[in-house]
């Protein structure tokens, strides 16, 4: 691996916005990711979505492999979303060091 910082992102989202972030990633030239497009789970703010008819809703997921400055540029964007469509919708990122990869990003 050459000495290129490397991040991953993590991106968590009520997939009622789905839509919303792809453009994001589209916009951003994120061509490779890894999607789980149905998870359940329960946010401070959202409450739970655990995909029943008690809880309904669903939430999907992206993980990132990337350079530091396309990750803070994701980062900045999912904020942006963030600010622009509150928090009841659930939307958030995670930032973390990527060590190591078996091969080309």
């Amino acid at each position: 691996m050459n000495n290129t910082p490397l991040k991953m992102v993590w991106i968590v989202f009520n997939i009622a916005i789905e839509t919303e972030v792809k453009t994001i990633l589209q916009k951003l030239g994120v061509e490779c990711y890894t999607e789980w497009p149905r998870l359940i789970g329960k946010g401070n703010s959202t409450g739970p979505k655990l995909d029943n008819n008690v809880w309904p809703g669903a939430n999907g997921a992206f993980m990132i492999a990337t350079t530091a400055d396309k990750a803070s540029q994701l980062m900045d964007a999912i904020r942006a979303l963030r600010e622009e469509i509150g928090t009841h919708e659930g939307i958030k990122a995670f930032l973390t060091p990527l060590e190591d990869i078996t091969g080309d990003l």
